[in-house]
């Protein structure tokens, strides 16, 4: 009797078991869907926002026991479908529709993986995020692919490229026919780089840097850059509204035409050529001991150089720290003569640093008539100046 009960008992067990593993089979196929093969019918944006509401009941008691009960609406959902597209940007939300989707492994768009939650799959409906590093331009293979335990399904799609940005340009000021290195991310093929709306020729083109030509007749003007992706315009302004130096003193400044220089202990040689930032030429200065000083003056009874009248804002040039110069020595920069409104920088040994100042620091001089650079370092400490200017 007891060896007819134990080979029950075995039975049931084992039957339990069958049971236990076809329900695990069913539980399966209910998570992963239809065992066919999966189809794109379309792709949606996903817009940021949702109108639709619903009503919720909110029940409110106060200190006193009464109770009040209100009605509002709010969203149902966190975000909405919107239009079909077959083409999007990196970064964006999109939506894949289609049939056997519910087992999906991966999404590619143009062979770069997404990203997707599976907590948002459905047997018809993936949402995914478009990687922004997924190939754009015409160089990629315009597919996304879905990839599911049953098959793939392919789906024309384009990326679009997202718009450029300008990071630096470098050098910030030069003369007509200078390269001027633009660095910045997404310029890939670059159709337009313009100085203000002057063009520029474009030599050299990657994803992160652009190289162009100073075009003939810019003083002073943002630049932008065009691509497929649309166009982005600088924050920094390039070249100046009036200038003291480049290439050469403009008339009236420094003894050319009317102006004056000099500074006790300082040898000056303005049409220096071996250590030029932009252009040809530099200032070479050779201080003689502390307190030396370029000093570079206005001539007297030529037109004022008026900043309100000429919209100027901010002095800007550049410093380069020669022999005898340690990176962190100092140089006091002075306007007009007003000593009580110096502003000091900082040289680099070895390198040209571009320097802006708002005219705020100096007082709003209402004219511009003397620009100092005097130094608080040792003797014989040589520096080099150039494009010396206002924006």
């Amino acid at each position: 009797m007891k060896l007819k009960q134990l080979k029950n008992l075995n039975w049931v067990v084992s039957a339990l078991i069958v049971l236990g593993l076809a329900s695990c089979k069913k539980m399966e196929s209910n998570v992963v869907g239809t065992d066919g093969i999966p189809t794109i019918t379309s792709v949606h944006t996903i817009s940021k926002t949702d109108t639709s509401k619903t009503q919720r009941t909110i029940t409110t008691i106060d200190s006193n026991g009464n109770t009040t009960v209100t009605n509002e609406g709010y969203p149902i959902n966190p975000v909405a479908f919107d239009s079909v597209t077959v083409s999007g940007k990196g970064g964006n939300l999109y939506q894949i529709v289609g049939t056997n989707l519910g087992s999906v492994t991966q999404v590619t768009f143009n062979g770069v993986v997404a990203y997707f939650n599976p907590a948002f799959i459905t047997n018809t409906s993936v949402i995914v995020t478009l990687p922004t590093t997924a190939p754009f331009g015409p160089k990629q293979t315009g597919v996304l692919a879905l990839t599911t335990l049953h098959g793939t399904a392919n789906y024309k799609f384009t990326v679009v490229q997202p718009p450029p940005t300008i990071v630096s340009f470098n050098p910030v000021a030069a003369a007509v026919g200078d390269t001027v290195t633009i660095t910045g991310l997404v310029l890939d093929n670059a159709t337009s780089v313009k100085f203000g709306t002057v063009p520029a020729t474009i030599v050299s083109n990657t994803s992160t840097q652009l190289k162009v030509l100073v075009p003939a007749g810019v003083i002073e003007a943002l630049i932008s850059v065009t691509t497929a992706g649309g166009t982005t315009v600088s924050t920094g302004t390039f070249g100046f509204k009036y200038l003291i130096y480049l290439n050469g003193l403009t008339t009236g400044w420094g003894g050319n035409g009317g102006g004056y220089t000099g500074y006790s202990g300082t040898t000056f040689n303005f049409g220096n050529t071996a250590n030029p930032g932009v252009g040809t030429t530099s200032i070479m200065a050779t201080y003689g001991g502390q307190y030396s000083a370029i000093q570079i003056g206005y001539g007297s009874g030529l037109p004022a150089v008026t900043t309100s009248t000429l919209g100027l804002t901010s002095l800007k040039f550049s410093v380069y720290g020669g022999a005898n110069s340690k990176t962190g020595d100092q140089l006091q920069i002075v306007l007009d003569g007003n000593y009580n409104n110096a502003v000091i920088v900082t040289i680099t040994a070895g390198a040209y640093t571009d320097i802006t100042i708002p005219l705020s620091k100096f007082g709003n001089p209402a004219t511009i008539t003397e620009f100092v650079a005097q130094t608080f370092q040792a003797s014989n400490e040589v520096v080099y100046i150039d494009y010396i200017g206002f924006i």
